[in-house]
């Protein structure tokens, strides 16, 4: 059995399932907890929140410095 208890954030949530049972049948239910509040460890925000900054800044494209420049004549020209 396999069982994670977390707090969402987004709409959208993958997750991992072990190698073990790659081609079995698997049951996967979802429902929210009322009695208990689990609140994420400071640590694991503070890093997740390190590695988005550091991910943003690696991949981020300026715009101006490969001399983009919008054309609103162009963007509209449907021919």
């Amino acid at each position: 059995m396999y069982r994670q208890v977390f707090t969402p954030t987004i709409g959208d949530i993958s997750f991992s399932i072990p190698p073990s049972w790659y081609g079995q049948q698997i049951e996967v239910i979802a429902f929210p907890l009322t009695d208990t509040r689990q609140e994420p460890d400071k640590d694991l925000v503070a890093e997740r929140r390190r590695k988005l900054i550091e991910n943003n800044k690696k991949y981020s494209v300026s715009f101006k410095e490969i001399g983009f420049k919008f054309d609103r004549d162009e963007a509209n020209n449907y021919d």
